[in-house]
């Protein structure tokens, strides 16, 4: 199946910044041996083997690799708690969940999977059934920045077909889970085709206007950055990538070398419900010799229309 050149372009201008998940993927199907979770790797002063009911905000530290202690009594329910409260609207079904997680099993603690170790966090859609239910209920109203821990029945986990490996059918799990960004669902429509921008052509160095100020969280060095972008080929303004068609925001690393230099200076400093204007030359952009294949002739500045829609 061939991707769209739109899409494969805007992969382009991510680079290796894009951390999204493997779409067909589902929490719980790597299995990692007790011995790999220690308290001094993943739980600060919490023991592996220990319990507990309600969590200690105080065992759960920015420094520290969180892990799920289990819970005392194996959940017959639902049951969430949240550890840290974030900010920003409330996760709703619809919305794209960008997380970390740990989870281990409700009765032994033992742990099967985490995503902190592979260093590239897990989204999905929520509400949607691409993961477990106690996932699509228990996040439901978590914002951006939480830390929840979320105790699921086995009726709620993967009941009686687990993935491979060392989950038994039935079991109970518990999770915690680190919400780094919640993304709205937007549509073609949504996409700010109706800011004024003027043409350019001939640009010396990147310029950065910017037409909203967002509140939220900051771009900042070694950050990623989600974002809606909009690619406009600079003399004509004809649109050549957008992502609000798609759905699909990029995820960008922001770190020199990890995506457009327009782009990297241009995002820095944006809050979360930023929009900006980026125009480059070329140097800045694709390099002198353009992108032919999508639009762009040698020598073509590139405006870059950006909106922030999450930062971890």
């Amino acid at each position: 199946m061939h991707r769209p050149l739109a899409l494969l372009v805007a992969a382009a201008i991510a680079l290796a910044g894009c951390t999204r998940g493997d779409e067909n993927s589902t929490p719980g199907t790597t299995t990692i041996s007790p011995s790999d979770a220690t308290p001094t790797t993943l739980a600060g002063p919490v023991a592996v083997d220990e319990c507990e009911d309600a969590p200690d905000p105080a065992h759960y530290t920015d420094t520290q690799f969180p892990i799920a202690v289990r819970p005392c009594t194996v959940p017959a329910e639902l049951v969430v708690h949240t550890i840290r409260d974030g900010v920003g609207r409330p996760a709703e079904p619809g919305d794209t969940m960008i997380v970390d997680f740990t989870g281990v099993r409700a009765e032994t603690g033992e742990i099967f999977d985490t995503s902190f170790l592979r260093g590239i966090p897990f989204d999905f859609p929520l509400g949607r059934g691409g993961v477990i239910p106690g996932w699509d209920q228990g996040l439901v109203g978590a914002r951006a920045g939480s830390l929840v821990k979320l105790d699921i029945p086995g009726d709620l986990a993967y009941g009686d077909n687990p993935p491979p490996g060392d989950l038994q059918p039935g079991d109970a799990l518990s999770f915690v889970i680190a919400v780094r960004a919640v993304i709205p669902p937007v549509t073609a429509v949504d996409a700010p085709t109706d800011i004024p921008v003027e043409p350019s052509a001939g640009a010396m160095e990147t310029t950065v206007s910017e037409v909203v100020a967002g509140d939220g969280a900051e771009v900042e060095l070694g950050t990623t950055a989600v974002v809606h972008m909009l690619v406009v080929r600079g003399d004509n303004e004809v649109v050549l990538v957008n992502t609000w068609e798609a759905d699909d925001p990029l995820q960008i690393l922001m770190e020199e070398g990890q995506t457009l230099p327009g782009v990297f200076t241009g995002l820095l400093g944006a809050r979360v419900g930023s929009v900006r204007v980026i125009t480059m030359p070329p140097a800045d952009a694709f390099g002198p010799d353009g992108e032919p294949s999508m639009g762009l002739p040698p020598g073509a500045d590139v405006i870059v229309i950006a909106e922030v829609m999450g930062v971890y």
